[in-house]
């Protein structure tokens, strides 16, 4: 049965993106009508948080799959057992004391599966467990960050295109923390890909400014974390373009934070946002996420 909800409200978080969805049980069908205002207010707050659901992993596969073709993540190894669609993000341990999935994925400011051919469309992330201290999230607008850019810069980087990178060996502008143990690796970003993960994910280039595809808007699509060098432009000169756009995209006037409650779901737009995990959580404290990813289109 397709349930009509009669009063969907939504309320904006902040000036730069955000919006909280109330009157709305994501748990049930949906009709047209609703799904269509939902997706009105997604493209014009980028973000959207969903309070007080309770889904299950059936339901809040289905309701991601309004949206599109849901992808497995390409490790192929950190997602919930029976739900492939479903990437598993958490810092729990299992008897001996080892990671249990991926506990720091979000850790560099990001967009999903950027390094894909076709990049993702969009994210839906579910709190399961959330702290009393730490792991909040940032959102920052890539739409504004775009508009502010200096005109100089706007035709620095207009037509130019970059290479996204999975594999964070490669990034020239980190490496793990001098003091993190080999045996905790394992469910870091830092835990060395495998062969297949490798063949699964080779570079994706893709242009510095994308255009919407449905609200025409130009945005930036690089960050820190999988956008490695500018093509075609020498690697100093690249990386300290790149730098100079990634500071831009990261000032406090572009970014929305978010304090997670528990079964809130966060609908998020991945081709004109990128976000942050925050992080600081103590070891006595359990963050449990799960996230489906929405196929996208090759970037234009």
């Amino acid at each position: 049965m397709v349930t009509t909800a009669t009063r969907i409200s939504v309320e904006k978080l902040g000036d730069a993106l955000g919006a909280e969805v109330r009157g709305v049980n994501l748990s049930q069908p949906m009709s047209d009508e609703d799904f269509q205002q939902i997706s009105d207010a997604w493209f014009e707050n980028l973000v959207l948080v969903f309070p007080d659901q309770a889904l299950t992993n059936e339901q809040h596969i289905a309701f991601s799959r309004r949206f599109g073709t849901l992808e497995v993540h390409p490790s192929r190894k950190h997602n919930v057992k029976e739900y492939p669609e479903l990437l598993l993000l958490t810092n729990r341990k299992d008897a001996a004391g080892n990671y249990v999935s991926l506990r720091d994925g979000g850790s560099i400011w990001h967009s999903d599966l950027s390094y894909m051919a076709e990049p993702s469309r969009c994210s839906l992330l579910y709190a399961i467990d959330v702290p009393v201290d730490g792991g909040d999230t940032e959102w920052a607008n890539m739409y504004s960050a775009y508009d502010s850019l200096p005109e100089s810069i706007r035709d620095r980087i207009a037509g130019r295109r970059a290479v996204h990178q999975f594999d964070l060996v490669d990034n020239p502008r980190f490496g793990p923390p001098a003091d993190m143990k080999e045996k905790d690796l394992k469910g870091s970003i830092w835990e060395p890909k495998s062969a297949a993960v490798k063949a699964r994910t080779p570079d994706s280039v893709h242009p510095i400014v994308r255009t919407h595809p449905i609200t025409g808007r130009k945005a930036l699509f690089a960050s820190r974390r999988f956008t490695v060098r500018v093509a075609d432009m020498a690697p100093d000169e690249g990386e300290s373009l790149l730098l100079e756009l990634f500071d831009y995209a990261e000032r406090p006037e572009h970014i929305y934070h978010h304090r997670w409650s528990k079964n809130q779901l966060l609908l998020w737009d991945n081709r004109c946002t990128v976000h942050l995990a925050c992080g600081g959580v103590p070891d006595s404290q359990i963050r449990t996420m799960q996230r489906t990813t929405v196929r996208g289109k090759v970037p234009v």
